[in-house]
């Protein structure tokens, strides 16, 4: 039988008797119940489901946050470069590598929200962002993203202090680099959408998968702008020198073949 306790860790936790279904999927729970149109219960279920994730989301990007902070510590931060764009090239395999399929900007769009929003992005963490079209350009804006901006905030879900604060003390860029944005006091965590969406990305093809606007690294109570431009032809200079590159004169085409 479901059970759900909200005393034993301060949050819902599924607490069902006899304990062998604790096995049984949460979603599973949730479909029986509509199914049943046993509404109270399902919508018990809305709840838990949304927060049943929170812990290992966190635990795995502090995780990140920490080897990072770790690796800059032991073998300096100009290392962090390498690390995440050999990581990169790693998941890119299995991860990334669904952008192939998407043919249009606005699909492009679709599945980053679909990521920004399982991120638990928004002030409650519920993956709650601000989507809009502009004449030249889409703009995704996370208050905060779910991720690195919750790790600079800290959670008030559940009262969790920055991970740059104690007892945490992770790490910031002392540095600019031009994969910094040219920035110091950027997150180690963070950098990331600098290296693997711009820098990467720029360097290869002369286009940005995204770009990040707003991202100020000593006020983390400012969101974070995700940008997609419609025509590469349309993106500013500015966003090319910020990580020290000239834009070319042709966005789009694989660096090999602007070099002949």
């Amino acid at each position: 039988m479901l059970k759900i306790d909200h005393d034993l860790l301060g949050r819902p936790l599924r607490v069902d008797d006899p304990i062998e279904e604790l096995g049984i999927s949460s979603y599973d729970r949730l479909r029986d119940a509509v199914k049943a149109g046993d509404t109270e219960t399902a919508l018990e279920l809305i709840d838990y489901v949304q927060l049943e994730g929170k812990g290992l989301h966190d635990l795995y990007c502090d995780w990140v946050y920490g080897l990072l902070t770790w690796i800059s510590d032991n073998y300096g931060e100009e290392r962090l470069l390498d690390v995440l764009q050999h990581s990169k090239q790693m998941i890119s395999a299995v991860f990334l590598d669904q952008l192939k399929n998407l043919k249009t900007k606005k699909q492009l769009v679709q599945w980053y929200t679909e990521q920004m929003r399982a991120h638990r992005s928004g002030p409650e963490e519920r993956g709650v962002l601000t989507v809009r079209e502009e004449e030249d350009r889409f703009v995704i804006s996370c208050d905060p993203c779910g991720a690195g901006g919750r790790m600079r905030r800290g959670s008030p879900v559940d009262g969790t202090p920055p991970r740059t604060e104690p007892p945490f003390n992770l790490g910031t860029t002392k540095k600019a680099y031009p994969w910094s944005w040219g920035k110091e006091n950027v997150s180690y965590y963070c950098l990331h959408c600098s290296v693997w969406h711009e820098h990467m990305s720029m360097k290869a093809t002369g286009v940005p998968t995204r770009l990040v606007e707003e991202y100020d690294p000593d006020d983390p109570d400012k969101p974070c702008t995700l940008l997609f431009y419609k025509d590469p032809e349309k993106i500013p200079e500015m966003y090319y020198r910020r990580i020290g590159l000239e834009k070319p004169a042709t966005p789009g085409t694989p660096a090999h073949e602007r070099e002949q």
